[in-house]
């Protein structure tokens, strides 16, 4: 049974190892990785007791103290991995599971640490001989392991995105069969007693069984690692890493090119808007037309300079920002748009927050919703509806056209990459997966709330109520009152 345990130490530390080196820099990898290297720790402390310290005591000629310190070096080893491994199989979760900001996070990663730490002072003395095991740390790992879980499956079944489910699926086939250790470890265990003379122990023997745990683990990570990838890395070799990088410079070209695309259209309709104004000498509109122009090549360079961000991982350059400045801001631009296709706008801002977010990145997401309403919308028949409202404490703005609507079915593809109903080479089906992406990234989400073919669409962005810093602005810095309504209809 030795070499089943030399498997098992080896396999654990270099899961862990390969999980750091691929992607240290990712919060969630790091813990998993400490979780990993430290699991490993029991199997290597049990082959040290059983294997090597007693080899060492046959050595007459090795000083008692040499095999008395690395007794006591097997105990500290063990004893970490038992009073740890419930602690960071606890943090992992809270970080996968995505809801806690920042500040909650290191407080809980602070906070839970205490009754550990507690428990390992107050319990007695490991010296001369340690032993491990009893009922109230049976109960503390129990909590840890089972709140642990609840917030992967939780976090599963919270997910909307098809391709983010898939992954949050493998990492539970994981972590749960990380739990069965509680089972064998701390549940079924009575003590583990490391003596002078050698190991006891005493439990259910389910202990026995970790190596299928292990054996689970190496199989499921080598499959999936290179195939789909999970827990935040992906093995490849040198080409298909080539391949990714090709893949995400497309990509990210790709969904540069929507933006610009969707500037430009903006461009051409002030630019005819203030062909027609210079014609009849109409200067003030000239002067507002320009200025959004202004806006929207300002825009338009801010997204160029940072397509790496959308070609890679999405980075925010996070300030407060006045919601109601962001949207008409966005609104003002496409306000000849409406004007040409004769369509009604509706804005009704209830509430006028101060939100921490990306500005441009919010922007980009809120035009590219609003774009896809107005051309979802018959000519002289449309009616586009904006609206920020709060909703259980989080700030929503809902996007309502009476346009073409969306079927069931594409309603659940909509968010994913490259899918797209429209036609035509200038559309890439990238708009969407970008705007859900932006969202999730600042702890928000975007969703369908109601869509009926024929019958126009409904759509969410909702923050958080961590980034919201100011609920009720002062009507003064807005031009728009709290509660107000304007209805324009462009003729």
């Amino acid at each position: 049974m030795i070499i089943f345990y030399i498997g098992m130490f080896l396999s654990l530390w270099t899961i862990g190892t390969i999980l750091l080196i691929n992607n240290y820099k990712n919060l969630y990898t790091y813990w998993m990785s400490a979780m990993f290297l430290i699991a490993g720790f029991a199997s290597f402390s049990l082959v040290m007791n059983q294997s090597f310290l007693p080899f060492l005591r046959e050595q007459e000629f090795l000083p008692l103290t040499l095999i008395e310190a690395f007794r006591i070096f097997t105990i500290v080893v063990w004893g970490i991995e038992y009073h740890f491994l419930p602690y960071l199989f606890l943090i992992g979760s809270i970080v996968f599971s995505g809801y806690f900001s920042q500040k909650n996070y290191k407080m809980f990663v602070w906070t839970l640490l205490v009754p550990i730490m507690i428990y390992v002072i107050y319990i007695p003395s490991y010296y001369p001989e340690a032993k491990f095991g009893g009922t109230i740390f049976k109960i503390i790992s129990g909590v840890y392991f089972l709140s642990g879980i609840l917030l992967y499956i939780s976090s599963y079944f919270k997910e909307k995105n098809p391709l983010h489910r898939k992954n949050r699926f493998r990492t539970n086939m994981v972590v749960i069969a990380i739990s069965f250790v509680y089972n064998s470890d701390y549940y079924g265990l009575n003590y583990i007693l490391i003596s002078k003379t050698g190991l006891e122990m005493s439990s259910n023997n389910l202990w026995k069984l970790n190596f299928l745990i292990v054996i689970w683990l190496v199989l499921f990570f080598i499959y999936f690692g290179l195939r789909y990838g999970f827990m935040g890395i992906k093995l490849r070799i040198e080409q298909q890493k080539l391949d990714f990088s090709m893949r995400s410079l497309t990509e990210g070209t790709i969904i540069l090119n929507h933006s610009l695309k969707n500037e430009v259209h903006k461009i051409n309709y002030l630019t005819e808007k203030i062909k027609d104004s210079i014609h009849q000498d109409c200067k003030d509109e000239v002067l507002q037309d320009v200025s959004c122009i202004l806006t929207v090549t300002h825009h338009m360079l801010d997204m160029v300079t940072r397509i790496k961000e959308k070609a890679d991982e999405i980075i925010l350059k996070e300030q407060p920002q006045q919601l109601s400045i962001l949207l008409d801001t966005q609104l003002s631009t496409m306000s000849t748009i409406l004007q040409e296709k004769e369509n009604t706008l509706h804005k009704d801002y209830q509430i006028d927050p101060l939100i921490l977010c990306d500005s441009a990145h919010i922007q980009e997401t809120f035009s590219n919703i609003c774009l896809n309403a107005i051309e979802s919308m018959e000519p002289g028949k449309g009616n586009l509806e904006i609206i920020i409202t709060q909703s259980k404490r989080d700030v929503v703005i809902w996007i309502k056209d009476n346009g073409a609507g969306i079927s069931k079915e594409n309603a659940t593809k909509v968010f994913d990459p490259f899918f797209t109903t429209k036609k035509g080479a200038l559309h890439y089906g990238l708009g969407l997966s970008y705007c859900y992406n932006v969202m999730k990234k600042h702890g928000g989400t975007l969703k369908i709330l109601e869509s009926e073919p024929g019958k126009g669409t409904l759509m969410e962005m909702r923050f958080p109520r961590k980034r919201v810093l100011d609920l009720n602005m002062d009507n003064t810095r807005s031009p728009l009152s709290k509660g107000s309504k304007i209805s324009t209809l462009h003729n």
